[in-house]
């Protein structure tokens, strides 16, 4: 297994261990009688901070444990399967944003949570790009 797609796999593993709680956590903080923006904001700013410090620290694991993996530098072949899957998870995010942007318009309810849910396509659309790295790189092209 290449470093770049071992890269992708922590990226995942990351999002899910980190998100996955927040997100469970948030909706039950949220949907209070009186929720306190202030405190979900700081439940954002720790998950994704959590996030960073895990993925920094997964990453230089990962660099430790195949250096000479790590060093080489990225190829035609990686920057193609980069663009593939950054393409198609951009015009996912795009779909999703457009997709959580039209109940914010047409239901009213509170602004925390459409806001959540456009991190919520981001890290789908994040999820998505790695794992079509992932495909990519064992399929071999």
């Amino acid at each position: 297994m290449s470093f770049r797609e071992k890269k992708a796999w922590l990226t995942i593993f990351a999002l899910l261990i980190v998100f996955l709680p927040f997100y469970g956590f948030m909706a039950s903080v949220y949907h209070q009688p009186n929720p306190d923006i202030g405190y979900l904001m700081r439940l954002v700013a720790i998950a994704i901070a959590i996030f960073i410090a895990l993925e920094c620290m997964l990453l230089m694991l990962a660099r430790r444990f195949s250096p000479e993996d790590a060093g080489i530098p990225r190829d035609e072949r990686d920057q193609l399967f980069a663009y593939r899957a950054s393409r198609i998870a951009y015009i996912t995010l795009i779909v999703l944003v457009i997709g959580a942007t039209f109940p914010m318009i047409h239901i009213h309810g509170g602004n925390w949570g459409f806001g959540m849910l456009y991190l919520a396509a981001i890290i789908l659309s994040e999820i998505l790009r790695a794992s079509l790295l992932i495909l990519q790189y064992r399929r071999g092209y």
